[in-house]
Formats: structure tokens, C-alpha cells, sequence
């Protein structure tokens, strides 16, 4: 009769057992070293789901550096969120501060210059939009500044050319990238991309530090 190894429970055959039953113990033997054996990497997972106690090794060491990665939370790994960006539907991110959420674009369109301030209740959405503004007329604006048309169009503009604005609104442009000429100043168009909150994201931390 059959045993099992302590540490992986690897199948250990005897020789009275059945050909197809030693064939098959062997080959979940395999299967069980390999899934068990080191994975190296250049860097943690942006994509896919994983669990906690998931451990990557390092490709490249150095002094000052780490032996690797280690999954301390079960989730979906993600990119980080990356400042005027194209997002399309379905796309997911996280934040770049650590909030224990991953979140999928709802809303085809481009980052702000700032982070969003991401929701953390279930579903909550966000429009990645923070620190844009009403157009108002015969205002200085600088470069970076954005504004929302005084009707809403679907979309947030960046100041590219800083100056004085006219005192009537100008007829925005709704291609991204284009530019709105208004007075002096001059503004890019962006369609303004949403986010939705869609469950837990994973949290690699590295591991041994190499002195």
C-alpha cells in the first residue's frame, strides 16, 4: 500500500500497487513540486487574482535590496493609478497610497493631474476629476489648472497656456488633446474618466533585505 511524504504528501508507490495507479501518483507528484517550487520575478503582479502567503523571489539581487515578495492579503493586483492617462471601460487600478481596494474604470477617459480621493464603501464610484473647477470669465489662470465647462460636456480642461480668460465662455473642443483658445489662455481637452470600487486589492511586501 501507497504512503505519502510528511512535507508535500507526495505519493510514495509500492511496488504491489497497479500500473495506472502509480502512473497517475507520480504524475500528481509532479504537479505538486512544481506548483510548489520558487516562481522568480522582476517585480510583484499588476494583473490577476492571488492569495495571501503567496511568496515571489526576487530575478535580481543586490545589497540594499530584498529576497523577494510575499502576499500579506488575498485580492486582485492592479496597476497604480497613473496622472492624465487613457482608461478604457474594464481597466483596473489602485491607488497609489495602500487602501485595501482595487478599482475599474466605469467611464472610458483620462486621469486628472491629482488622485482622486477613492471611495472604500462597496461600489462606491468617483470621477477622476479632484481639484478641477467651474470656467469662470476674466480669471488668471496658470498651467495645470482645470475647469469644467459651465454646461457639462463630459469632459475636464487643462490649462496648457496660462493667462487671462475672456469674459465670454469660449466653444470648447470635445477631441482629446485639442485645444480651446480662450483670451490669452489655452486649454487641453480630456474626456473625464470614472472609477468604481470593486472589491479587495492584494498587498505584496518585500521580504529580507539583503545588508
Amino acid at each position: 500500500m501507497s504512503t505519502t511524504t510528511n512535507k508535500l504528501g507526495l505519493t510514495k508507490p509500492e511496488f504491489t500497487d497497479e500500473i495506472e495507479h502509480t502512473i497517475l501518483a507520480l504524475a500528481n507528484n509532479f504537479q505538486t513540486i512544481d506548483d510548489d517550487s520558487k516562481t522568480y520575478v522582476d517585480a510583484p503582479p499588476t494583473s490577476g487574482v492571488w492569495p495571501s502567503k503567496h511568496i515571489l523571489h526576487a530575478n535580481q539581487l543586490s545589497i540594499g535590496g530584498y529576497l523577494g515578495w510575499v502576499n500579506i492579503r488575498s485580492g486582485t493586483a492592479a496597476p497604480i493609478w497613473k496622472s492624465l492617462t487613457s482608461y478604457s471601460n474594464g481597466t483596473v487600478i489602485v491607488p497609489n497610497k495602500d487602501n485595501g481596494h482595487f478599482y475599474t474604470c466605469i467611464q472610458t477617459g483620462y486621469s486628472g493631474l491629482t488622485e482622486p480621493i477613492f471611495p472604500v464603501s462597496n461600489s462606491g464610484e468617483v470621477q477622476d476629476t479632484r481639484g478641477a473647477n467651474q470656467w469662470n470669465p476674466n480669471h488668471y489662470y496658470s498651467i495645470n489648472d482645470i475647469s469644467f465647462p459651465t454646461t457639462d460636456n463630459g469632459r475636464f480642461y487643462v490649462c496648457i497656456q496660462a493667462g487671462e480668460s475672456g469674459d465670454v465662455e469660449p466653444n470648447w473642443v470635445i477631441v482629446d488633446g485639442a485645444t480651446t483658445y480662450d483670451k490669452n489662455a489655452v486649454w487641453a481637452s480630456y474626456r473625464i474618466a470614472k472609477w468604481r470600487e470593486s472589491g479587495t486589492a492584494v498587498l505584496y511586501r518585500p521580504f529580507g533585505k539583503i545588508d
